[in-house]
C-alpha cells in the first residue's frame, strides 16, 4: 500500500514538472530589445571620434539628410529646438513607436543626429542606440542656450587629452622605453646585547 501512494506521488510530481517546462516553452516572449555584441560597434567610433558632429559641420553642404532628435524631456524641448527636429526623451528611446521611427530613418539612409543640453547628455542615447546596432548615429557636440527666452546652441568644447596614455603604453610594451630596475640594499639592523645583571653575593 505504501509503495503505492509512493508511486502516485512520483507520478503527479513528474507530471507537474512537465507541465510547467510546457507553460514556460509556451509562454516565453523573445525580448523586444537585443544589444549587439560586438565591442567594435562602439570602441572604434569612440577612437576615431568620427560619431561627433559640430555646428559647423550641420551646414556642411557635404552631410545632408540629417535627422535631429532631442533627446532632452518634453518641457525643455517646449522652450525651444532646433527646426525640424524631433523630441525623443533618452528613457523613451526603445518604445515600439520610436523604434519603428528610427528604423524608418534608417531605411531612408538619414543620419540620425542626437542632441541634449550638452554633449554628455546625449552621449547615452549615442551608445545604446549604437549598441542595438543602429548604424550612422551621430553626436551634435552642442550646448543649448535661451538668450531673451530664445534658443540658440553654441559650439561646447571638448576636454583634450593631457597626455598620450595609449602611445606611451604602446611605446613600453614595445620596449621603447628602458626602465631601470631598482635593487633595494638589505639592510641589516645591529641589536646590542644587554648586560646581564650581576647576581649572587660577595
Amino acid at each position: 500500500m505504501k509503495e503505492l501512494e509512493k508511486t502516485k506521488r512520483i507520478s503527479f510530481s513528474a507530471v507537474i514538472i512537465i507541465l510547467a517546462v510546457l507553460i514556460g516553452v509556451l509562454s516565453f516572449k523573445k525580448p523586444n530589445n537585443i544589444f549587439k555584441k560586438n565591442i567594435e560597434l562602439t570602441l572604434k567610433p569612440i577612437a576615431s571620434q568620427n560619431y561627433i558632429l559640430y555646428q559647423k559641420d550641420i551646414f556642411a553642404t557635404t552631410i545632408n539628410n540629417l535627422a535631429f532628435i532631442d533627446i532632452r524631456n518634453a518641457f525643455k524641448y517646449s522652450k525651444g529646438h532646433l527646426k525640424n527636429s524631433k523630441n525623443i526623451y533618452t528613457a523613451n528611446l526603445l518604445e515600439k513607436k520610436n523604434k519603428e521611427y528610427l528604423k524608418h530613418l534608417e531605411t531612408q539612409h538619414k543620419t540620425i543626429v542626437l542632441y541634449g543640453s550638452e554633449p554628455g547628455e546625449a552621449s547615452g542615447a549615442w551608445m545604446l542606440l549604437t549598441q542595438m546596432g543602429y548604424k550612422n548615429v551621430k553626436l551634435l557636440c552642442v550646448k543649448t542656450n535661451y538668450i531673451n527666452n530664445k534658443f540658440s546652441i553654441s559650439d561646447y568644447p571638448l576636454e583634450k587629452e593631457q597626455y598620450n596614455y595609449a602611445a606611451y603604453m604602446k611605446k613600453a610594451s614595445s620596449g621603447g622605453i628602458k626602465t631601470k630596475k631598482i635593487v633595494r640594499k638589505k639592510v641589516i639592523k645591529l641589536t646590542k646585547k644587554k648586560k646581564k645583571v650581576a647576581e649572587g653575593g660577595c
